[in-house]
């Protein structure tokens, strides 16, 4: 049986994240979503997204294919005992007879059979509606999981409430102190004297300091020095500079209010805490303060004085004082240079799906 990730309908829900990846790519305590799949499934899944991200993520299509709507993450509740998912969820019932060969089915296709078909394929509700779910996630996988090293005798490290994973050629400098659940993974540094609060996941080659509490990191993406990140989420090859802080309570604890990619307006997020996002590539100058639930597009340069605005756009280039276009050619050569310090070719595929975006967000097309 071959496995199919398919972006969801409400694909913006999660922007800024899922405009430079599949929704499969976000991770969550254990992995990412494709990775816990493969996991549970003991077999290879592959993707179906949109259409500037399919050459970077192709589909691999077989003669049996079942299509699993990313916004399920594999419970142990959602798998029967033959390891196999439920059939609640699944798409390999549904028929395309209009369509000549899988090759050619399109997302939108699945799209529309999706929503002809919800209430049969959506007897199970989704694990992730909007990004504020993925915190949530965090701690429903804890349960599953245990410490890989010993923390009894650390007074360093405690997994009292939730296990410490860290993966291989992870470094833990002098002082660092750990709190879990917390997972690292493969290549991360943590700096002398950080406090790291779970839940919290550090994704691949990561470089992490200062105070972190219920954040998500999805890779590649330095909080290097002091300052407090807090209920955020950092895409891939971020940086920020040192000093910088994010508020995640409101002073009057009331719920805090996002962007919403779909309707381009402020919405409430249900949430009382609620920090930061951050999409890939995006850095932000020494002493930022971000205010509470702001969303920080796509390769995004971010510097002044001040509070910068609770919704920056990506490729935007300034801060408080006022905002323009990133130069697109200026961004692609910053963006090769940090790619290229960890070991990372910056592909033309992946110019290619920046400059999609980069179309998408300036409203260039």
């Amino acid at each position: 049986m071959n496995y199919i990730l398919f972006d969801p309908p409400e694909i913006e829900q999660f922007y800024p994240f899922t405009l430079t990846r599949p929704l499969g790519e976000m991770r969550v305590f254990g992995g990412t979503i494709k990775e816990l799949w493969e996991k549970h499934l003991g077999s290879k899944v592959s993707y179906l997204t949109r259409s500037h991200l399919s050459n970077l993520y192709p589909t691999n299509w077989c003669e049996n294919n079942i299509l699993i709507n990313s916004t399920h993450i594999p419970h142990f509740t959602h798998l029967e005992v033959s390891g196999h998912p439920r059939p609640e969820f699944l798409y390999s019932e549904l028929r395309f007879p209009h369509v000549r060969s899988l090759d050619s089915l399109s997302l939108a296709e699945v799209h529309t059979s999706f929503l002809k078909e919800e209430s049969k394929f959506r007897a199970m509700e989704p694990d992730l509606v909007t990004l504020s779910d993925f915190f949530n996630c965090m701690l429903d996988f804890t349960p599953f999981q245990k410490s890989n090293i010993d923390c009894s005798s650390n007074h360093f490290l405690n997994d009292d409430d939730g296990p410490i994973i860290i993966e291989e050629d992870v470094t833990i400098m002098e002082g660092a102190m750990i709190r879990g659940p917390v997972h690292i993974c493969k290549g991360s540094v943590i700096k002398m004297g950080a406090k790291i609060y779970g839940p919290t996941v550090i994704g691949p080659y990561c470089k992490i300091g200062g105070e972190v509490s219920s954040c998500i990191f999805l890779g590649y993406s330095n909080k290097a020095h002091e300052g407090f990140l807090g209920h955020s989420i950092i895409g891939e090859w971020c940086n920020i500079g040192a000093g910088t802080s994010n508020s995640n309570l409101k002073n009057d604890y009331n719920s805090v209010k996002i962007w919403d990619y779909i309707r381009k307006e402020f919405k409430d997020s249900e949430q009382q805490f609620l920090g930061l996002y951050m999409g890939d590539h995006s850095k932000c100058a020494i002493n930022t303060s971000f205010n509470t639930g702001t969303t920080v597009g796509v390769n995004c340069n971010i510097f002044g004085p001040g509070f910068p605005r609770n919704y920056i756009p990506s490729f935007s280039w300034g801060g408080s004082q006022g905002i323009q276009l990133y130069d697109f050619q200026k961004a692609i050569i910053v963006a090769e240079k940090v790619m290229k310090r960890r070991g990372v070719e910056l592909t033309k595929d992946y110019v290619t799906m920046l400059n999609s975006v980069y179309d998408i967000i300036s409203q260039r097309k």
